[in-house]
């Protein structure tokens, strides 16, 4: 089942600025086709592959379509994400990729992480 038909905003900052918490934090909108989905952002699930490279860090997507008995709106509508935060994380880390789960939508493109100080 296919409900996403674009990603708008997704970020990724360390911020690294004095004051500042030095969490990484990852959000976005997810622009569904109906009314009724959520979604968000969790660690990878570390029983698939997670890549080589420690310096890029793996994401799921995990999607909740609308429940079959539910009545929802046929039209476009975006979901803001609860924003992930890895807080004070070890490494500086350079990407993130995301994978989507329970959907078979195309996850939204490769992140570069912003490193502002």
């Amino acid at each position: 089942m296919e409900g996403v038909i674009s990603y708008e905003g997704f970020y990724a900052i360390h911020d690294h600025m004095p004051g500042s918490d030095g969490a990484l934090r990852i959000g976005g909108t997810a622009v569904f086709r109906t009314g009724g989905w959520t979604a968000e952002l969790r660690l990878h699930d570390k029983r698939g592959p997670t890549g080589i490279n420690p310096f890029i860090l793996y994401l799921d997507l995990v999607m909740a379509p609308p429940p079959d008995d539910q009545s929802v709106t046929q039209e476009v509508t975006p979901f803001d994400l609860p924003e992930f935060r890895l807080e004070d994380p070890e490494l500086e880390y350079q990407e993130v990729h995301v994978s989507v789960v329970n959907s078979e939508d195309a996850p939204p493109e490769t992140l570069k992480v912003q490193h502002p100080e």
